[in-house]
């Protein structure tokens, strides 16, 4: 639903974007899926498992192509050659491959065009990877499928799942984030919650290798951002500073060590992290637009022009005003604030985008975006659940957006309330009704409704 309305946004800003503006980029393992800023989705990169979406071809593809022809999407992830997006009306749909049953259609079949998953029209956010899928709906509960042989579904079982099941009954959940074999999960009372396979301490939680259900990380209410790596765990705090755990045999966690971590470890004193991705290196962004990237270094995936791994993180300087990062195997994609799109690592099965083949060393410019910039796209970090609501709704944002300021209005236009939105999460109340509430930040302003039973 939150991306719904970036849509609107632009429609708001009454901006015209062209062909090379993207509002979302996903690197998967050797692919990438994007949607552009009209709503189409576009992948490109290796196509072995039908990942690409595109149907029978058997070739890669080194610049983008059309996946059909709709223009409503509005969430895309690429995962381990699997792809999920979401539309505006809420359903969801996947394909690539589909061992263990991860795509979620009840079948073991791979999937070479877009196929829908159930008839459920509120899902919201998708995390997927070689095993088993997560994903969150509107509500704010949990859902998850797929290969369960180590516990990583977190229902309790070890039973592979080919369709959703619910996990638990909480509805407050706000993001996920799954690794090979481990999964992390964020609530809207900034705890963060892991299952799966822990056995390089990816769990964070001290000599514990195995669960089956989701298990709390100490008792912290502070945790702002997270992200699963391969086998390694990163996440953000409210106030700024960087923790990583889990795997560290190539500099992953950032410590100047190689040696695994199993508990939440601070890099650094740092106080300005802003924005988190993991795969087997990592990227970050600091509230200044900063790019930072250490970890595993073999494809040239950290832009440094070497192939050395990166024990501590280390800054990009090619690339300023930085936006949004996805870091994909053996490769990334940055874009600033404008819009425009670099990609730096490996090209071998054409998943940078650029028609070449060819690896870059260091970003390279492969989509030059004129029209909005990504400052005007903030908004996907988003959050208001649960809507329906019986009268207490929360507010989730990402940190670009506090200090926004919020209007709630009627049903017939009155302004009901005003406020600024000061932390990450938020809760507020409102009487049974329908209203409209309208975030506004800079120039920038998006209205979304919200049903109060």
């Amino acid at each position: 639903m939150k991306r719904i309305f970036t849509l609107l946004l632009i429609l708001f800003l009454n901006v015209q974007t062209n062909a090379q503006c993207w509002q979302t980029i996903s690197t998967g393992n050797l692919f990438t899926a994007a949607i552009k800023t009209d709503g189409t989705l576009w992948t490109w990169g290796d196509h072995q498992y039908g990942q690409l979406g595109i149907g029978a071809v058997t070739t890669d593809a080194g610049s983008p192509v059309q996946v059909g022809t709709a223009n409503d999407w509005v969430f895309v992830t690429a995962g381990w050659y699997t792809v999920f997006a979401i539309k505006s009306n809420g359903t969801l749909w996947a394909w690539g491959q589909n061992t263990y049953g991860k795509l979620g259609d009840g079948t073991q079949t791979n999937r070479n065009v877009p196929v829908q998953i159930g008839t459920d029209t509120n899902w919201q956010s998708v995390s997927s990877n070689s095993n088993n899928t997560v994903a969150i709906k509107t509500d704010g509960s949990l859902w998850s499928w797929g290969g369960n042989l180590s516990g990583q579904v977190g229902d309790g079982t070890y039973t592979n799942r080919y369709a959703p099941v619910r996990i638990g009954t909480a509805n407050n959940w706000v993001s996920v984030s799954v690794g090979n074999s481990h999964t992390l999960a964020k609530r809207s009372d900034n705890t963060i919650w892991v299952w799966g396979v822990g056995l390089n301490g990816q769990l964070g939680l001290a000599t514990v290798n195995l669960k089956n259900v989701p298990t709390q990380i100490g008792t912290g209410t502070d945790w702002s951002q997270i992200e699963a790596g391969f086998s390694h765990s990163v996440a953000i705090k409210n106030d700024g500073t960087l923790w990583t755990w889990g795997y560290n045999a190539n500099g992953q966690l950032g410590d100047n060590t190689t040696v695994n971590k199993n508990v939440p470890t601070q890099v650094g004193t740092d106080t300005n992290w802003q924005k988190i991705k993991a795969y087997e290196h990592n990227l970050a962004v600091k509230t200044n637009g900063t790019l930072w990237a250490w970890g595993f270094n073999g494809g040239y995936q950290l832009g440094d022009n070497t192939l050395t791994n990166r024990l501590v993180p280390y800054q990009l300087t090619s690339v300023s005003n930085v936006a949004k990062i996805s870091a994909g195997g053996h490769f990334s994609f940055v874009q600033d604030a404008n819009g425009s799109t670099y990609g730096f690592g490996v090209n071998s099965d054409g998943m940078l985008g650029s028609g070449d083949y060819l690896t870059k060393q260091t970003p390279n410019l492969i989509f030059q975006c004129s029209g909005l910039g990504l400052k005007g796209l903030l908004v996907e970090e988003f959050k208001i659940y649960p809507n329906p609501s019986n009268g207490n709704f929360n507010i989730e944002v990402d940190e670009n957006l506090i200090g926004a300021k919020v209007t709630v209005y009627s049903l017939l236009g009155q302004k009901v309330r005003e406020f600024i939105l000061r932390f990450n999460s938020t809760s507020e109340f409102l009487q049974q009704g329908t209203y409209f509430l309208q975030i506004e930040k800079g120039r920038n302003k998006i209205i979304k409704k919200l049903i109060m039973n």
